[in-house]
């Protein structure tokens, strides 16, 4: 079956029939028109978990690490992490770099019996500014209380880190990890944000989607 495509730029008019676009080398031509997120954000999809301005504290990794996502079993969603940005608020000049964990089978139940004990919880913010559906994700952006069996599991590095020094300075003062789509946290598990040692208070900003579960083969 041969497909028949145009070479150069054409113009044409909304809801017409045109033939896709070719380069004079005979390559496909494809041309981003909306921003990345754009149409997920439309649909009501696009989150941020946000901390106060003010910040907090960025608190030894470990069983209760704060920022905290919890994904509750049933949420019939996948939380996919797009962006985590991190602005400093106040300087303590104690070394140590700020790291990612995550936790399974969390259910979907707070309580003294369950893995999550209690917490602050606060909703994250629809991005389709007075639109869009509630989120279903449960954040905590400074204090959780978990079962102490229930430890956080290290994943990586967010690559930002800080040194001691006299004069208590702190590099950088912002960091953005464009995470895009990289980390995924399915139903029944939590996304914790710590430090290698309690450091500097940051204000902290996780941007997700929260997207339907596909059917994916084995």
């Amino acid at each position: 079956m041969r497909i028949e495509q145009l070479v150069g730029p054409s113009r044409y008019s909304d809801d017409v029939d045109a033939s896709p676009r070719l380069g004079n080398q005979g390559e496909t031509i494809v041309g981003q028109l909306n921003p990345e997120h754009y149409e997920e954000v439309l649909r009501g999809n696009g989150f941020v978990y946000s901390a106060a301005a003010a910040g907090a504290a960025l608190a030894a990794f470990g069983v209760n690490s704060a920022p905290f996502l919890w994904n509750p079993t049933g949420s019939n969603v996948n939380l996919v992490i797009v962006k985590i940005a991190i602005g400093l608020a106040s300087v303590t000049a104690t070394a140590g770099h700020v790291v990612y964990g995550f936790m399974q089978n969390m259910g979907s139940q707070i309580g003294t019996a369950a893995p999550v004990v209690s917490g602050t919880f606060v909703p994250g913010v629809n991005l389709l500014i007075g639109a869009g559906k509630p989120s279903v994700i449960r954040f905590a952006p400074t204090t959780v209380t978990l079962l102490a069996a229930t430890a956080a599991t290290f994943l990586c590095t967010s690559g930002l880190g800080q040194a001691t020094a006299a004069s208590t300075a702190v590099s950088p003062f912002v960091a953005i990890d464009n995470v895009d789509g990289a980390i995924i946290i399915p139903p029944g598990c939590a996304f914790v944000i710590g430090a290698s040692a309690t450091i500097s208070t940051f204000s902290t900003c996780i941007y997700g989607l929260e997207l339907p579960i596909p059917l994916t083969a084995p």
